[in-house]
């Protein structure tokens, strides 16, 4: 007994000298700097803070449609995706009654918490079906999976970091900035996007007001990733195991697909919303219940809620109805009505807050209202669609051999397995059970009817033309290549295994998507600045060139000082100190007082305007400008570049920002 408690003690004495040795050696060789880890607990903290806000969402989701016979990864997705659209019209009546305050905000979001738990702990134990993503997973999924979560730690990292994207620096995350900065919800007359439907921007509202920027956009990458399941989800219940691993695979296979889920962009969004209304008409189609109905309509709205071109599946949706009850015309009409009404209860708030603003339900198109001038109205309006009758013929094709992100056309990277796969669809209708198969056709036809009207839309102006504009329907895509691949493989040629052949296309692209995405985020230093190794401002200057001093040079500026800016639209890192060029069109709607064909004004009389509306400084995005110039845009004569140089050379010059801005006071 002695020598075992003798070997005991000698055994804890050991362990302790372990422990202080350890402890000993780091007091002198710290694995990392204080700064870095605050940083890293900072960035815990707001990723706490945006998967309450998820789960507060599916919980609400889940109260609203307890009894919602779906898939468990597809139901939890869909119930997220309703629960986000009734949260960003709380936040909006929130906001327009003055409530963004702290105090407020988080004492919403504890009662939220507490009032929704049951119904949260119920949404979130349909996570638990996760284990089915391994089940019988080949070679080629467990590939798949792997690249998937390399991408979503990529991204994630991207969205600890400052915001850098075009779109969010102009209005995703600048509106939120100013609603923040009043307290409420109120009209921006100089963003003119703050008339476009704006359900994503209300959910980073919300996340900005809790913990700031990267929460907001944590949140949205977090809404990513419940559509990524969904979509697994719904593919696996209809199409099975092998057809849901590729339906997912294609919508990171694109790189402006997969990087915009760290860019507070609305984007996924908008995927999720296209999907858990796909998701309800493949059951109405089975089951033809009322609430499957009414959910469809009410999911359609807040797609449109969240981007106005979402708007098509109210149309798609219509003409599903009209299918399916073809010589029933009363039933039809009746079961129209159902479904408008549905997508009119979650629409409907936003026209009326443009009404009230501007006198305009859907400023700022169609007709002058609000900021919107007759002039500024016909240039934005009327840009000369992009390409020609090819991009009617073989839209498919051109989307995607075209589609750069960030160049004109179709502005974005959707990669090659969406409609390369998606037409094969039809290989796949005799290897599908009865359920299966009516999946597929149902899919199809939605499909199929999106590309229509998209074809049609980007006829009309080179802007419809945009791929993100119809983000609604690729989760019916993907859908339709997740079919493609299954047919692919079952097809038999004498000599050729098509199915391995096809899966090693799928694995190439998604491999070089990663490699890309992964590369991309290296470069930017991302993770550098997110775990505190780079500064913010170095990460911005790296990332955004002349644009991250000029901004830093505005700050600094006095407190009553206000820069009016000329073909420069991002104001998220100057404000409050300047207002943006939103649509570059400030000195051509200045110099002809906003009105087509008007005499133009003189520059002394420009200059007087500029000052009575308190602007004491100038800056000119020479680089946008030449932009403008040398591209010969649509409005602009001869004399009004040489009266704009005649205007500059009276002022007085500042600072030269490189050969990108040029800072000018506007003092007398």
């Amino acid at each position: 007994m002695r020598r075992i408690a003798g070997r005991k003690t000698l055994g804890l004495l050991s362990f302790l000298w372990l422990a202080a040795l350890t402890l000993a050696y780091y007091v002198t060789h710290k694995p990392f700097t204080p700064e870095m880890a605050l940083s890293v607990a900072t960035a815990v903290w707001r990723l706490i803070l945006a998967l309450i806000l998820v789960t507060i969402a599916g919980g609400l989701g889940r109260r609203l449609t307890p009894s919602l016979s779906l898939y468990p990864l597809a139901r939890l997705s869909l119930q997220a995706a309703l629960g986000l659209g009734c949260l960003s019209l709380l936040w909006l009546a929130i906001g327009a009654m003055g409530g963004l305050r702290p105090l407020i905000g988080w004492g919403m979001t504890l009662f939220l918490l507490v009032a929704l738990i049951r119904s949260a702990l119920a949404w979130l134990q349909d996570w638990r079906k996760l284990s089915d993503l391994w089940a019988w997973a080949s070679k080629l999924d467990q590939f798949l999976a792997g690249c998937m979560i390399i991408v979503l730690l990529f991204t994630f990292v991207d969205a600890l970091a400052p915001p850098i994207r075009f779109d969010a620096l102009v209005y995703h995350l600048a509106l939120p900035q100013r609603y923040l900065s009043l307290g409420r919800f109120a009209y921006i007359p100089e963003i003119m996007f703050w008339g476009m439907p704006q359900t994503g921007e209300m959910i980073y509202t919300w996340g900005m007001l809790l913990g700031g920027v990267n929460v907001a956009m944590l949140v949205g990458w977090l809404f990513g990733v419940v559509a990524m399941v969904g979509v697994w989800g719904v593919a696996y219940e209809s199409l099975g195991h092998r057809a849901a691993w590729v339906s997912v695979a294609t919508l990171v296979s694109g790189y402006t697909l997969t990087k915009s889920l760290s860019w507070g962009y609305v984007d996924w969004f908008v995927i999720l919303f296209g999907l858990a209304w796909l998701a309800i008409w493949l059951h109405w189609s089975e089951q033809r219940g009322l609430l499957h109905l009414i959910l469809a309509g009410v999911l359609a709205g807040m797609a449109w809620g969240t981007k106005y071109t979402a708007g098509i599946l109210l149309l798609i949706g219509w003409a599903i109805i009209l299918f399916h009850r073809r010589g029933a015309l009363r039933s039809a009409l009746g079961e129209c009505l159902v479904y408008g009404l549905g997508f009119a209860a979650p629409a409907l708030p936003w026209l009326l807050k443009n009404l009230i603003a501007t006198g305009n339900p859907i400023y700022p198109l169609f007709f002058p209202s609000g900021a919107m001038t007759p002039l500024r109205l016909v240039l934005y309006q009327g840009g000369e669609p992009f390409g020609g009758w090819q991009d009617v013929l073989l839209l498919p094709w051109r989307a995607t051999f075209l589609g750069v992100e960030g160049a004109v056309g179709y502005n974005a990277s959707i990669g090659p397995l969406l409609f390369g796969l998606s037409v094969c669809a039809w290989l796949a209708g005799e290897h599908l059970e009865e359920k299966g198969h009516e999946r597929l056709k149902l899919t199809a036809y939605a499909a199929i009817l999106g590309v229509l009207i998209w074809l049609i839309a980007g006829r009309f102006t080179s802007y419809l033309l945009q791929s993100r504009l119809y983000f609604g329907i690729f989760p019916a895509l993907s859908m339709l290549a997740g079919a493609g691949f299954i047919g692919l493989r079952s097809l038999s040629l004498p000599g050729v295994r098509i199915g391995r052949l096809t899966a090693v296309f799928i694995a190439l692209v998604v491999g070089l998507n990663v490699v890309e995405v992964s590369v991309s985020a290296l470069r930017s230093g991302s993770a550098s600045v997110a775990f505190g190794i780079l500064s913010e401002k170095q990460y911005l200057e790296d990332n955004l060139g002349w644009y991250a001093p000029t901004m830093q040079a505005l700050r600094s500026l006095p407190a009553s000082s206000l820069a009016l800016m000329l073909w420069e639209t991002r104001s998220y890192d100057c404000w409050p100190k300047c207002e943006p060029d939103e649509t570059l069109d400030r000195w051509l709607n200045d110099r002809y007082a906003g009105v087509v064909g008007a005499f133009p004004r003189s520059n002394e009389e420009i200059l007087a305007a500029w000052r009575d509306a308190g602007y004491t400084h100038l800056l000119v995005h020479r680089a946008g400008m030449d932009f403008v110039r040398q591209t010969g845009q649509s409005g602009y004569t001869p004399e009004d570049w040489i009266t704009l140089d005649n205007l500059l050379n009276t002022l007085q010059k500042q600072k030269d920002f490189g050969n990108a801005y040029t800072l000018y006071s506007l003092s007398p």
